[in-house]
């Protein structure tokens, strides 16, 4: 019983941030396209076929296969934290600029604004490793609205049916994906969100062999080994052995929904189908997580968010042009 509260609690804590990233982006969106006309966003579109949302994955494939290699030959962290800073410096950098252009209505203002807050971020997140989920959430937002801004609907669903491809490959066959996770989660980074808890497991459960297995794998495992060190020391007169249980949902698959959500706006000028964009992702998202609970393994989270984008937009239409 206490098992399945934990990861029920784990499950709807990874659903309310992705609810937050999906609504809280297209209320920046609101933002960012109030006043526009057609012909303005249009023109702000630089991926508009499926040429260019064929060339944006090869860059991402070349891109992952870099950070591969490098991940393999480099074991410090200071690089990651750089690369880090980047993302979330540039991804939050929009979010705070739409906001304080609205709030404001002075491009220099905004502008400097944004940059101050952006840096603010990163110095907090790297102070207090806990803003992670935070930093996430808003380069999240950002990296998804800039996305549905530059592209148009039908290069970003091209984009997104591609990367659903993508992600079953990079998870089931080649399994790169599962190596960034590991990375990523090792080293604290902001390229996902997640919800860790401890449970206990009884000492008797495991031979010597295994505990000192355990125990090795512990002190190698970065941030997440510390964690379960500390909570061995409370529960160690218990009888029992801390176990990390951890659910978690890379950045990309709280921004590429997103993306899709936004660049619907301009089938009609309204933030209807968009709307019905983000519900059907939520739809995709909890089916993910219906598989996750049953068979507890790594899973590729993009195929079942498309999957439910589209029977979102099929519901738009279903409601808009046929009933």
């Amino acid at each position: 019983m206490e098992k399945r509260l934990i990861e029920n609690r784990q499950l709807v804590g990874i659903l309310t941030m992705f609810m937050l990233v999906q609504f809280s982006g297209i209320m920046l969106a609101t933002l960012w396209f109030n006043g526009a006309t057609y012909s303005e966003i249009a023109s702000s579109q630089v991926v508009s076929g499926p040429t260019n949302a064929l060339l944006l994955l090869g860059y991402i494939i070349i891109l992952a296969v870099g950070m591969v290699i490098l991940f393999r030959f480099y074991h410090g962290a200071r690089l990651f934290k750089v690369i880090e800073g980047v993302v979330i410096f540039i991804a939050s950098f929009y979010v705070f600029l739409v906001l304080l252009a609205y709030a404001t209505q002075s491009t220099n203002i905004s502008t400097i604004g944004a940059i101050i807050l952006a840096f603010a971020l990163v110095a907090a997140k790297n102070k207090w490793v806990k803003l992670k989920n935070v930093a996430a959430i808003i380069a999240s937002i950002g990296v998804g609205a800039v996305l549905g801004f530059g592209f148009s609907f039908f290069a970003a669903i091209v984009f997104m049916g591609l990367l659903a491809i993508y992600d079953f490959v990079a998870v089931f066959i080649t399994k790169h994906m599962i190596t960034l996770a590991n990375v990523v989660t090792e080293n604290n980074l902001a390229f996902m969100v997640d919800m860790s808890e401890i449970e206990g497991v009884p000492k008797s459960s495991f031979s010597k062999k295994e505990l000192n297995e355990y125990n090795k794998e512990l002190k190698s495992a970065g941030q997440r080994g510390k964690r379960i060190m500390s909570a061995m020391k409370t529960t160690a007169a218990k009888g029992m052995v801390p176990i990390s249980a951890n659910v978690a949902l890379g950045t990309g698959d709280l921004a590429i929904p997103l993306m899709v959500a936004v660049s619907a706006y301009k089938l009609t000028l309204s933030f209807v189908p968009s709307f019905f964009v983000a519900f059907g992702a939520v739809l995709g998202l909890i089916i993910t997580m219906f598989i996750l609970r049953k068979y507890k393994r790594a899973l590729p989270a993009i195929p079942p968010l498309f999957m439910g984008v589209l029977i979102g937009l099929a519901a738009y239409y279903l409601v808009y042009y046929v009933v």
